[in-house]
């Protein structure tokens, strides 16, 4: 008797060690028929390698549709919600690489005295993009803020304790790498050491500081492993090379937040539109950067980053990259939403 039970303890472990390849939402809903099936199949057959590796892929396949890049959905009316943390992930992974883009392309474009139409329009469209993905994007982060506070308020915050904490200490972080970046706009503000000031008359100076200041902070990140300016500090270039990591870690925790706050219906009609929206001016951004770098945009050949030329040519991979997994992840969960709707309404009107 007690051989038995120790056989069915053992089991019952196996399949739990199993049950872990799938996402946790697939768990709480699955997971007692899971485990109950596995043990039945260790007791017919203790020993099955095709069997575990069966279970391991379609544990990641689930994963994978659980953040809403494939057809599977992991929690149901939550594939929204997925495709839009999953988005701001892949964005916050990005954004730095795409403004440090930006801003070389405006600053190559204001240091010269003739402008042809196409690089202008290039070069125009790149910044109404890019100007509009960093609105979107702080618009996105206030929102969860907001909703995240409403609901510690509430007292039904434990499931946001977590990703509450990660967004904290790497926002925390990026803020403060940025916090130079008053010192940086400073001397444009007080028409210091002949520049050109801050004048809202002249929005295209305005633009042009403020590519500026952002080529000069962004360089410092988009390059790892640099030097850096000489007689920085060992561990500011560590801190430098380590803002792109904090902003995925930023983004991963946006994405845990947006799937576990609580969204009121009148905000959850506007998440697919923003979904949308960061797919159509993150796919805008890269075919405007080619065209812009395909219509003489750059010069003296500086196609991507002087300092490493196979760096840019992967941001440059992964730029084009991003705006498919977001439409995607889009696709996939206004897909899903119709054919939930159709469905209830069918048996609806069966019902009826």
């Amino acid at each position: 008797m007690e051989l038995r039970v120790s056989g069915e303890l053992h089991n019952t472990r196996r399949a739990m060690h199993l049950l872990r390849w799938y996402p946790r939402s697939w768990r709480e809903r699955c997971g007692e028929e899971f485990v109950d099936h596995l043990e039945q199949e260790f007791a017919d057959r203790p020993v099955d390698l095709r069997r575990s590796f069966n279970v391991a892929y379609k544990g990641l396949v689930a994963r994978v549709g659980d953040i809403g890049l494939s057809r599977p959905g992991a929690n149901p009316g939550g594939q929204t919600r997925a495709a839009l943390g999953t988005s701001l992930a892949f964005i916050a992974l990005m954004v730095v690489i795409m403004l440090d883009l930006w801003s070389r392309a405006m600053l190559a474009w204001s240091g010269r005295r003739y402008h042809p139409i196409p690089v202008s329009a290039t070069t125009g469209i790149l910044t109404a993009a890019m100007a509009l993905l960093v609105l979107v994007l702080a618009t996105v982060v206030l929102a969860v803020a907001v909703l995240v506070a409403r609901q510690i308020l509430r007292g039904r915050a434990r499931h946001l304790v977590g990703p509450s904490i990660l967004a904290v200490a790497s926002g925390g972080f990026l803020l403060y790498e940025g916090r130079i970046l008053p010192r940086m706009l400073a001397p444009y503000f007080h028409h210091t050491h002949g520049l050109h000031g801050m004048s809202p008359s002249q929005p295209g100076t305005v633009i042009t500081n403020l590519a500026q200041v952002t080529w000069e902070l962004t360089q410092r990140w988009v390059a790892p492993w640099g030097q850096g300016p000489i007689g920085q500090l060992t561990i500011q270039t560590t801190v430098n090379d380590c803002i792109p990591l904090a902003m995925l870690i930023f983004g991963i925790a946006l994405a845990l937040l947006i799937r576990r706050v609580e969204i009121p219906q009148v905000i959850e009609r506007f998440v697919f539109s923003t979904v949308a929206l960061l797919g159509i001016l993150t796919g805008a951004f890269f075919v405007a950067y080619i065209a812009w770098s395909a219509v003489g945009g750059p010069s003296d050949d500086e196609y991507f980053f002087p300092e490493a030329r196979w760096l840019g040519i992967v941001y440059l991979i992964l730029l084009a990259i991003v705006p498919l997994l977001v439409i995607r992840s889009g696709l996939l969960a206004r897909r899903y939403e119709r054919s939930r709707r159709n469905h209830m309404e069918i048996v609806s009107y069966k019902y009826e």
